[in-house]
């Protein structure tokens, strides 16, 4: 018999409002109700200690879609492998270990949310981050609470402490968002496996207003020009390079980095994987291309080839001569691969912007990611076409034209329209050191 797939999970029917059985085989089997709920359920059976036939058990897995094919098969390999050594999956225990019996309190749930999301394959950055949140902030507020007590105002009040506290401290608010979206997919995990018996008492949790601030930040032209100088992309000679002020200096690395998100429009954490082996000549147009994201990304439209201009290029080359092989961004020791992370470039911004005084009105500096914003900001005033600007920034595109039939590299529309970013950038330079030319306005 063939074995299921989603599209035939997603298609299937209770027939002439009869309970439906579909069987992937293994014991493994979803049933579909009339009433268009899709559960799992296994059917295996317990060794005897004698060696005899043993026990025969059907274990419930969860709901679909909540739990896909891919997670049933993997819970049911886990049941079956703990029947076959002795363990009856209906026992309390053993129920527990597999992730199948009903949470006492709110912190079970969450240790077997957990449980769950490592069970499934999620990657370790992935649940650590979920866990140290639920520990953080809800298993101290209504960890002792049953998840059946918890209403949607409690949890509404967790989200927004979190709320008040970072509004108080003029943050962004990214934090409170993820947590509200943590503990509502907790929830939803709870529901799923028939553990509550109310749905969406999670869904749509209310965030405070005042966690919610603008994220909409670019570079002023002054700004750029002042930046430009501080990476040394006049002269070669950093900010810390000019004023021999004490100041503890930020490693040319990553200003590299930033000068990489500046004029290339990536992601922090693109310009921080790149590797050597990721800068390559195209034969048919003979530009230096920068393999983004070769080794995995944010997106599958985050893969793309970027023509690099000379600025970006020259940067490049001196990481390969401090690197040689390999990753680009070592430890100072240059031993360790992979030091320089995202939260040290960030922390790294953070201090450049307080040397250079950068703030708007609203006393917001500005992060790695307003430099791509800025990068982007500079293509839209320089007319570049939409299809052109998605490209470099690693964005979908939109239409089945675009996505489907469009194969061109578009290598020399992308060239010039980040040749105009560097240009435009050393513009903003030379104004800020005091030199003859005068700085171009972005719209004027």
């Amino acid at each position: 018999m063939p074995r299921l797939t989603d599209t035939t999970i997603r298609h299937a029917r209770a027939k002439d409002g009869i309970r439906t059985i579909l069987r992937d085989g293994a014991g493994l089997e979803l049933q579909v109700h009339p009433s268009g709920t899709k559960t799992w359920y296994l059917r295996c059976r317990v060794r005897a200690e004698g060696g005899g036939k043993g026990i025969q058990r059907r274990v419930a897995l969860g709901a679909y879609p909540a739990v896909s094919l891919s997670d049933a098969r993997l819970a049911a390999g886990r049941v079956v492998s703990e029947a076959r050594s002795g363990q009856d999956p209906k026992a309390a225990e053993t129920r527990a270990v597999l992730g199948l019996e009903k949470p006492r309190t709110v912190a079970d749930a969450a240790a077997l949310y957990i449980a769950h999301l490592k069970a499934i394959g999620r990657a370790e950055r992935y649940w650590k981050e979920r866990e140290r949140l639920l520990k953080l902030h809800l298993v101290p507020a209504l960890g002792k609470l049953a998840p059946a007590d918890v209403d949607r105002a409690m949890l509404s009040a967790v989200v927004d402490r979190e709320a008040r506290r970072q509004a108080k401290a003029k943050q962004k608010g990214v934090q409170t968002r993820r947590l509200g979206s943590v503990i509502t997919a907790l929830w939803r995990h709870l529901e799923d496996k028939g553990w509550l018996s109310t749905r969406g008492t999670a869904d749509r949790l209310l965030v405070s207003a005042a966690a919610e601030r603008s994220r909409d930040r670019i570079l002023s032209d002054g700004e750029l020009g002042e930046l430009a100088l501080a990476l040394g992309l006049l002269d070669g000679r950093t900010i810390y390079q000019r004023e021999a002020d004490g100041t503890r200096p930020i490693s040319r690395q990553t200003l590299d980095a930033m000068t990489l998100a500046l004029l290339l429009g990536l992601r922090a954490g693109e310009a921080l994987r790149i590797q050597a082996g990721d800068i390559q000549e195209d034969r048919e147009t003979g530009f230096v291309l920068l393999r983004v994201a070769a080794h995995g990304g944010k997106t599958a439209a985050a893969r793309r080839d970027l023509p690099l201009p000379p600025l970006a290029l020259s940067v490049l080359r001196r990481r390969q001569q401090a690197c040689e092989d390999g990753p680009l961004f070592l430890s100072p020791s240059g031993k360790t691969a992979g030091a320089l992370t995202v939260d040290g470039l960030a922390c790294a911004a953070r201090l450049l912007t307080g040397k250079l005084g950068h703030h708007d009105a609203e006393g917001r500096r500005w992060t790695p990611h307003d430099l791509r914003r800025t990068c982007a900001s500079i293509l839209g005033e320089y007319d570049t076409p939409d299809a052109v600007q998605k490209r470099i920034l690693g964005h979908a595109s939109d239409g089945v034209t675009a996505r489907v039939y469009d194969r061109s590299r578009r290598l020399r529309q992308m060239r010039e329209a980040l040749m105009a970013v560097e240009k435009h950038t050393m513009i903003q330079a030379r104004g800020a050191a005091g030199l003859d030319t005068e700085p171009v306005r972005l719209g004027g």
